[in-house]
């Protein structure tokens, strides 16, 4: 760590250990909300992979690694943070905690370098599935520099960061000599130019290669705007080179000038995660929004055009008037029966409703003419005029067996044609006053 020149120290105030002027909590705010969403979109990312598409990648491998390192790298600031005085001034941290302080530093270097490459590896890895198919030779050679790009600078910066000084433990200890460190203003903003043209090329390359590939425009337009996002990213890192510059060149108080540097880091590189995610979570929303819409379809469908329903006790049946549909209900059975035909289901007669409480398999053989539907009513009636029905009469067969051998309410229905005379029960003549009205 380089010291400041005398006329510096003796500017600085005298140090306070108890109750030092602190930058506050947005450090350890940003990077808990940036990684939590990070966590849950990876999350994601690997369901839609393991159980939507049944298919892992290497980018999915790429980008698990680049969270871990995300991980890493919050983990590491918010202990610095919180233990180690990165929120306040470098006068005011006492000395025995000087060491640990640059330790973590380097090892936050290496996590942010780690993390940024692999999550660029990721998304090359996803170029190269939009190109598999095509033709465009010249974007695959794109995607191949930027690869040897992303992982000559990965080697490079890695090396200068543990090699920055001679021997290594010449990183953390204060007042080293001369001639044992390489300026670390001057190699760590050139390292962060190096990254954020590494940001920009990498966002930058899929533009193109979408507009050229065939789909349609929408699904273009969308997927430019995902990859545009990216663009957040290089904005971060230019804010982050930026900090580097005022913090290790420009400034001696390196901790309260380098606490901005960490929050744009942070950003730069849990925002990539999350933009390298987001893509491949299109199969996932596909999912739900056909489950969501199946579900209220089926909603809809029990309970549309309804115009009233009233409860009865139970074991009675009751019919309720759906337009140019009727539906018969019976609670004691836990049965219903959609009828549909030329005109609405008659009024019911009070007291005959267990003529209407057959069973499912028994209504199909009715159907069929097997049955006679005046075999079912309790006692035989003379038809009334005008009580004849024809139409279709959908029921339930096929699924799990209740109780008394009743039809689940998960079978799925079985629609068929059938007359219907005027059984006692069946039909009553019209004119006949509805018990519930």
């Amino acid at each position: 760590m380089r010291l400041p020149p005398p006329e510096v120290l003796l500017s600085w105030p005298n140090p306070n250990y108890i109750d030092p002027v602190t930058r506050g909590s947005t450090l350890v705010i940003v990077n808990i909300v940036l990684i939590s969403c990070a966590v849950m979109l990876v999350a994601a990312r690997l369901y839609t992979r393991l159980y939507v598409k049944v298919w892992f990648g290497l980018d999915d491998v790429f980008i698990f690694l680049a969270l871990i390192f995300a991980g890493g790298l919050t983990a590491a600031v918010l202990l610095a943070n919180q233990h180690y005085g990165w929120d306040r001034h470098v006068y005011d941290i006492p000395l025995p905690k000087l060491k640990p302080t640059l330790q973590i530093a380097m090892a936050a270097k290496l996590l942010f370098t780690a993390a940024a490459t692999f999550t660029r590896l990721s998304l090359f890895c996803f170029y190269y599935r939009l190109l598999k198919d095509s033709s465009k030779g010249f974007f695959v050679w794109v995607v191949h520099a930027n690869v040897v790009y992303t992982i000559c600078i990965f080697i490079t910066f890695v090396f200068l960061i543990v090699f920055l000084c001679t021997p290594v433990s010449m990183y953390w200890t204060y007042g080293a000599p001369d001639g044992s460190c390489l300026n670390e203003g001057t190699a760590t903003l050139a390292a962060g130019i190096i990254n954020v043209i590494a940001d920009f090329a990498c966002t930058v390359t899929p533009i193109p290669m979408v507009m050229s590939l065939k789909m349609p425009r929408r699904q273009r337009v969308a997927v430019i705007i995902l990859f545009s996002l990216g663009f957040l990213v290089t904005v971060a890192g230019i804010v982050r080179t930026y900090y580097i510059y005022e913090s290790l060149i420009v400034q001696y108080d390196n901790t309260w000038y380098s606490y901005p540097l960490w929050i744009a880091a942070a950003i730069e590189i849990d925002l990539g995660v999350i933009c390298a995610s987001a893509p491949v979570l299109r199969p996932l929303l596909t999912k739900l929004h056909r489950s969501f819409s199946s579900a209220d379809t089926a909603g809809n469908y029990s309970t549309r055009d309804t115009e009233h329903f009233r409860s009865l006790p139970d074991g009675d049946a009751q019919t309720v008037s759906t337009g140019q549909r009727s539906m018969l209900w019976s609670k004691k059975d836990s049965r219903l029966w959609f009828k549909t035909g030329s005109r609405p289901l008659s009024r019911v007669e009070k007291g005959e409703s267990d003529a209407y409480e057959m069973d499912a398999r028994q209504g199909s053989a009715q159907a069929r003419g097997e049955v006679d539907p005046r075999s079912l009513s309790s006692s035989p009636a003379p038809a009334s005029p005008g009580v004849g029905w024809m139409g279709t009469e959908t029921h339930c067969e096929g699924g799990t067996q209740g109780p008394r051998g009743r039809a689940s309410p998960h079978a799925w229905p079985v629609t068929e044609t059938h007359v219907e005379s005027g059984a006692r029960g069946s039909l009553p003549a019209p004119g006949l006053k509805r018990p519930w009205a």
